[in-house]
C-alpha cells in the first residue's frame, strides 16, 4: 500500500509538472495563424459559449495569444468532457488533459532543445468513482528521432510505435519544407511515399506511390498559381496519364473562395444517371458569403456527360444559413437549412 501511494504523489507529481503553465510560450515567435484566427474569430477573445438550440453545447477558452486553453463538450445541456491545453516554451502543445465522469487522463508530449517532439504518451491518473481503486497506467503512443544540421535545421525525423516499429520517415530541405514522407504499415512495409517539388516556398507538385499495391497507380497531384501565389488550379492525374480530376478555383476581392469547378471521370457505370465508366463530368460549386466573409449559401450544380454546361440547371441548395454578428465581426447568431438555431455568447479580455 504505501508503495503503491507513493507511485500515485510520483505520477502525479510528474503530471502538475508536465502539464505546468510556468514556461508557456517565453520562447514563443508568431509563424502562424493561432487557434482563434484558423476559427476566424476576431478580437482578443477571452470564452466562447456556443448554444444549439437553446442548450448549451460547447465551450471554449483561450489565452491572450489566441490560442486555446479548455474546452468543454455537452450534450443537451449537460457535461460529456472536458480538455484543458498547456502549451511549451515555444507555443507547442504540451499536454491534454481530458476527462469526463468515469476518468481522467493527459497526452502528455515531450520536446527536445529546438522544439520538436521526441515522445508522446498517456496517462491515466485517477478515476472518478466512489469507491473504487484509484487505476494508474501509462501508454506510450509515439517516439521521434530527429536529425539537425549544424546550424539546428531539421533535416529528417522518424515516428516510430509504442512498440518500436516505424510509423513514418520525413526529410526536408534547408528552409524546412518536407520533400518526402514514406508511410509504414504496422508489418514494417511501406503502405506509401510522397515526393514534393516546391517553386520557391511554393508546393507545385506532390507524386504519391504506392508500392506492392498492384492495383495503383502513382498519383500526381499539381496545383497551379497566380502571380500572387493565390491557387487557381489544381488536378490528379495517373502515371498512365489517365484523366482523374481537375479544379479550378474563383475568389472574391478579399480571397474567399466563391466558385470551385470540378471536372472528373466517372470511375463505374452509374445505370441510373445514364452515365458509363470514364465519361467526363463537371461539377460547380457556389458560395454566397456576407460581408464578413462567412458563407450564407452553398449551391452545387452536376452536369453528367453529354450535358451542355451552357444549359442553366436548377442548382441543388446545399447549405442556406443565416447569421448576425458582434461590433468585432464576430459570429453571435447563426440558423441553419432546418431551422436549427446556434447563438454564441463571447468574452473578450
Amino acid at each position: 500500500m504505501k508503495t503503491n501511494a507513493l507511485h500515485v504523489v510520483l505520477l502525479s507529481f510528474f503530471y502538475v509538472l508536465s502539464c505546468s503553465r510556468s514556461s508557456e510560450f517565453s520562447k514563443y515567435q508568431k509563424s502562424d495563424k493561432n487557434d482563434l484566427e484558423k476559427e476566424h474569430l476576431w478580437g482578443n477573445i477571452k470564452s466562447v459559449t456556443r448554444y444549439y438550440d437553446g442548450k448549451i453545447a460547447d465551450i471554449s477558452k483561450y489565452n491572450k495569444l489566441g490560442f486555446i486553453t479548455e474546452f468543454a463538450d455537452y450534450s443537451n445541456g449537460e457535461l460529456l468532457e472536458k480538455r484543458t491545453y498547456t502549451y511549451n516554451e515555444y507555443g507547442k502543445i504540451k499536454c491534454i488533459d481530458t476527462s469526463n465522469k468515469k476518468w481522467h487522463s493527459a497526452v502528455i508530449t515531450l520536446f527536445d532543445t529546438w522544439g520538436n517532439e521526441v515522445e508522446e504518451y498517456e496517462e491515466t491518473y485517477d478515476i472518478f468513482e466512489k469507491n473504487s481503486n484509484i487505476s494508474i497506467g501509462k501508454r506510450l503512443h509515439y517516439t521521434y528521432d530527429n536529425n539537425y544540421d549544424k546550424l539546428g535545421g531539421l533535416i529528417s525525423r522518424k515516428c516510430n510505435r509504442r512498440d518500436g516499429s516505424c510509423c513514418f520517415e520525413q526529410q526536408f530541405n534547408q528552409a524546412g519544407k518536407i520533400l518526402k514522407r514514406t508511410d509504414y504499415n504496422e508489418e514494417g512495409s511501406i503502405s506509401s511515399y510522397v515526393n514534393y517539388s516546391y517553386r520557391g516556398d511554393i508546393l507545385v507538385e506532390e507524386k504519391t506511390t504506392y508500392p506492392g499495391y498492384s492495383n495503383y497507380l502513382d498519383r500526381y497531384s499539381t496545383y497551379y498559381y497566380d502571380i500572387n501565389g493565390v491557387l487557381k488550379k489544381w488536378a490528379i492525374t495517373y502515371e498512365d496519364d489517365s484523366f482523374a480530376e481537375i479544379y479550378n478555383l474563383e475568389y472574391d476581392w478579399k480571397g474567399n473562395l466563391i466558385k470551385e469547378i470540378s471536372t472528373w471521370v466517372a470511375t463505374t457505370d452509374m445505370i441510373l444517371s445514364n452515365i458509363k465508366k470514364g465519361d467526363i463530368c463537371h461539377t460547380i460549386r457556389e458560395y454566397n458569403r456576407d460581408k464578413n466573409g462567412s458563407i450564407i449559401k452553398e449551391m452545387t450544380t452536376t452536369y453528367y456527360a453529354n450535358e451542355d454546361m451552357s444549359t442553366p440547371k436548377e442548382p441543388e441548395i446545399i447549405k442556406n444559413f443565416q447569421y448576425k454578428y458582434d461590433n468585432h465581426g464576430n459570429i453571435i447568431y447563426e440558423k441553419d437549412n432546418e431551422g436549427h438555431e446556434y447563438k454564441y455568447d463571447i468574452t473578450y479580455y
